[in-house]
């Protein structure tokens, strides 16, 4: 008699237990522009360990939840995140209407230190130049992407070399650090000399940084740092490009001819990728007067990125370019 008496407490304490965790919150997010679903954001219980996310249609569940008060958080990127204040008891059903976060204010900024920060809080406005920029404006190098920045000049300063060189925050080329992933391998006399040296072909992104920063990028990073982040084999790939520009209607043309192919393992642990360029561009006179304002250049460029994934978050790579 008593083994049943503890048995039926047992019983109805674990039933009690069941029904504190038996609630279920389920609902929908919507973009509260155009009213259409937003899949794959976060939805968690603020100050518990509760959290699911949207799936692809924009609805959620979140199943055995305790009954209780709570207050609920929708966030995602390039939405502004929204919470609300909740009782669960049963089936809660709760929606979300989120409005675009057109200034986009939670981006992150990895600084030289290695510690992140809100865009908005840092003190280093660090601007990104992506591929595809180039790609529209048609680059051949380095030095035709770099006049899309804010506070970035490139122009030709000697009609007799016919140099070109990246004024920021109006300084010349030499006060500007020119790093290549990060990594400070070209001197300040790149800054001056080398920008049409680097084809775009090469290139993934450029982070153009305004300001001084010679305690973290080097002695030169006086104006402004200019980091090249180059091209990551992730796939197997090959292309070839040829482009014929010509320079006004004097009959100057700027052929160039790029390839660029890649290599990647089968676990997609290792990789390889080697690009090249050869570009032969006469030169143009505009006005006749036996100096030419854009100098003729012939250069070849062939180089390879190596990487390997040893563990999960650890990593190796390597450049080569001659």
């Amino acid at each position: 008699m008593t083994k049943l008496r503890i048995f039926a407490a047992l019983l109805c304490a674990a039933m009690c237990y069941g029904c504190l965790y038996a609630a279920t919150i389920t609902g929908h997010t919507v973009n509260k522009a155009n009213g259409s679903h937003i899949p794959y954001l976060t939805i968690i219980l603020a100050g518990t360990t509760y959290g699911t996310n949207s799936d692809e249609t924009g609805h959620f569940r979140l199943e055995n939840v305790r009954a209780g008060r709570y207050t609920i958080e929708v966030s995602g990127i390039g939405f502004v995140s929204q919470r609300k204040s909740i009782d669960v008891k049963g089936t809660v059903n709760v929606n979300f209407e989120l409005s675009e976060d057109i200034m986009m204010l939670e981006q992150v900024v990895v600084t030289g230190n290695k510690s992140e920060v809100k865009r908005r809080n840092s003190s280093t406005l660090v601007s990104v130049l992506s591929n595809k920029v180039f790609d529209m404006v048609g680059a051949s190098c380095l030095a035709d992407g770099l006049s899309y920045q804010p506070g970035v000049r490139v122009e030709n300063d000697c009609q007799n070399c016919g140099f070109t060189q990246v004024r920021i925050n109006g300084l010349d080329g030499h006060y500007s650090q020119i790093l290549m992933d990060s990594r400070p391998v070209y001197s300040a006399l790149t800054g001056v000399y080398g920008l049409e040296q680097i084809p775009a072909n090469m290139i993934e992104r450029v982070e153009v940084i305004r300001g001084g920063g010679s305690a973290l990028f080097g002695s030169s990073s006086i104006g402004g740092t200019v980091n090249i982040i180059t091209r990551d084999p992730i796939i197997n790939s090959a292309e070839a490009a040829h482009t014929v520009t010509s320079q006004g209607v004097s009959g100057a043309l700027d052929n160039n001819t790029t390839v660029n192919a890649s290599l990647v393992s089968d676990n997609h642990r290792a990789g390889m990728m080697v690009y090249g360029q050869n570009r032969d561009r006469s030169g143009y006179d505009h006005d006749s007067d036996g100096f030419t304002e854009i100098p003729m250049l012939k250069s070849q460029t062939v180089g390879s990125a190596l990487s390997c994934a040893q563990a999960t978050f650890r990593a190796c790579r390597s450049s080569i370019m001659a």
